[in-house]
């Protein structure tokens, strides 16, 4: 029978590692009991001791602890096929007091800054009383049918919905909306939409087999059951589809100006009407995108961007794991500013954002969505340069 370890083990393990004699194995051991409220204290002690700690030669700690950092890295932050992650620079006490210090602030260990003047401040502003937080976003949405009734959806039960037509809509037991479509489907499409709020996100599988996606803020409009020479459907917001292969009928996704065309593939397009760009990611198979008066014939690892009033720019090698990072319940920023941080936010916890001052500061890491937004909150100001307090539901942004 497993037994937790005392004190004198934990401390053992902890002056291991800042020596580099700990294994993968261990250092994931000790970010796991450093979750467990019955050992905050002791790691308090210990990262406080490490704190005060004068560590002159960083450089050459870093190199003693480079190899089996970077490989607990890729376990526990796995990229995605065909993309590979930037290397983390980390030095040895940073790991040690800033990623086991976020364990302690709620269980985050994702969160790894790459900025050189990132430094741990203490514990404030950022409240987590109940009316002054909020949870993060959960399998959420309202199906509206072709004769505009709705039906919310994270309140029903599984089993057999209603029915369009010739088509069966089917609440699975995971979560998820299912259209069956039998043999002989009227002609006449009848339009569905479904609709994610903020805080929300929901899958669903068409009548073809394509399975789609959708994160927080987003609409799906698409026929009960696909007839005619196409498959069409409408998006905005943000979404990943794994298209159903069927040579003999293209699937088009319209996006305000961009129309995507596919067989078979798999793909991610971003449109919120707050972003600037619209990106169009291909991970599998190939996809045509046409917007403004340029075409681009997309490979897998490519993205096609989109503003609003212009052509399409192709990025040859795009972050395949920010790009997928929300289906993959994560935030992942890549040298974002805070305007951008807080959109996304603001769209995961259903919550209002005010930026007051200059703020400079750019921020790199992942950091989980299922976490309240207070820990989120706490995770961004310990890279310094900015604040966050929360008022009546709102969250107020500071240098």
């Amino acid at each position: 029978m497993n037994q937790d370890p005392d004190e004198s083990f934990l401390k053992e393990l902890f002056a291991r590692f800042l020596e580099n004699r700990c294994s993968e194995d261990e250092i994931i051991l000790l970010m796991e009991y450093a979750e467990k409220d019955a050992y905050r204290e002791i790691f308090s002690e210990m990262i406080n001791q490490v704190a005060t700690d004068d560590h002159l030669e960083e450089d050459a700690l870093y190199a003693m602890h480079k190899d089996v950092i970077d490989a607990v890295s890729t376990r526990i932050t796995p990229p995605l096929p065909m993309h590979k992650v930037k290397a983390r620079r980390w030095l040895p006490y940073q790991v040690a007091a800033a990623v086991v210090s976020l364990l302690l602030a709620g269980g985050v260990w994702r969160w790894y800054s790459r900025s050189p003047d990132t430094r741990p401040v203490a514990h404030n502003a950022v409240a987590r009383t109940p009316g002054n937080d909020a949870a993060p976003g959960k399998k959420k949405a309202i199906l509206i049918l072709a004769n505009g009734a709705s039906v919310t959806l994270d309140s029903v039960s599984s089993g057999l919905l209603t029915h369009q037509g010739q088509t069966q809509i089917i609440q699975s037991a995971g979560g998820s909306l299912v259209y069956s479509s039998a043999a002989g489907a009227s002609a006449e499409p009848l339009y569905n939409s479904i609709i994610t709020p903020r805080g929300g996100q929901y899958q669903v599988t068409l009548s073809d087999g394509t399975k789609v996606w959708l994160n927080a803020a987003s609409t799906l409009r698409f026929p009960a059951a696909f007839t005619g020479a196409q498959r069409q459907v409408t998006l905005t917001g943000e979404a990943y589809f794994e298209v159903a292969k069927n040579a003999d009928k293209p699937f088009l996704v319209t996006v305000n100006n961009l129309q995507v065309t596919v067989l078979g593939t798999h793909f991610n397009i971003m449109a919120y009407e707050d972003e600037a760009v619209i990106n169009t990611t291909l991970l599998e198979g190939a996809v045509r995108v046409t917007g403004g008066n340029t075409t681009a014939l997309l490979q897998p690892g490519e993205q096609a961007q989109l503003r609003r009033q212009g052509n399409i720019h192709v990025m040859k090698n795009a972050d395949l794991n920010a790009v997928m990072a929300w289906k993959n319940r994560l935030f992942w920023f890549e040298q974002d500013d805070i305007h951008t941080v807080m959109r996304q936010l603001s769209r995961e916890y259903n919550i209002a954002a005010e930026i007051r001052g200059n703020i400079q500061r750019h921020f790199t890491g992942s950091i989980p969505r299922d976490v309240n937004v207070s820990t989120v909150l706490e995770v961004l100001e310990k890279t310094g340069g900015v604040h966050f307090t929360m008022n009546n539901g709102k969250i107020i942004v500071t240098p």
